[in-house]
């Protein structure tokens, strides 16, 4: 399994450098070819007020609500036991909260890889982060 923070989906929307290329690829994978993915509702909000912030309303809810229904992604919620492993995770590595709960959510998923440009995740026990071509 495969865990997707926020700044993957943000990239494949908004970046139209290789790098959004490569993002978008990733997107392409999971609803062509079957990859196993998964993120936490959290990347909803944050993926709509960046999408909403850069282009406007109307295309962050026509980009999420594409996003929503992709197939052979798993959206994960923020419950009791995400939370309270983001907590752990918080003590054990200082981690700001919201990196706590994608990394609690990655772990509570099964996911052993995070796509994510944020280095915070490399210091984790257990989760490999993937970034870049």
């Amino acid at each position: 399994m495969n865990y997707f923070d926020s700044n993957l989906i943000i990239y494949a929307m908004l970046d139209e450098t290789e790098l959004g290329g490569w993002a978008r690829d990733i997107l392409e994978s999971v609803q062509n070819e079957g990859m196993p993915a998964c993120t936490s509702f959290l990347t909803f909000d944050e993926v709509f007020y960046k999408v909403n912030k850069a282009k406007g309303i109307d295309v962050a809810i026509k980009d999420l609500e594409a996003f929503l229904a992709m197939s052979n992604m798993r959206f994960i919620d923020v419950d009791d036991a995400v939370i309270w492993k983001a907590l752990e995770l918080i003590r054990e590595y200082q981690l700001f909260p919201r990196d706590a709960i994608h990394a609690a959510t990655a772990f509570i998923a099964g996911a052993e890889t995070i796509y994510s440009q944020d280095t915070d995740f490399d210091s984790i026990r257990g989760l490999k982060r993937r970034w870049g071509i």
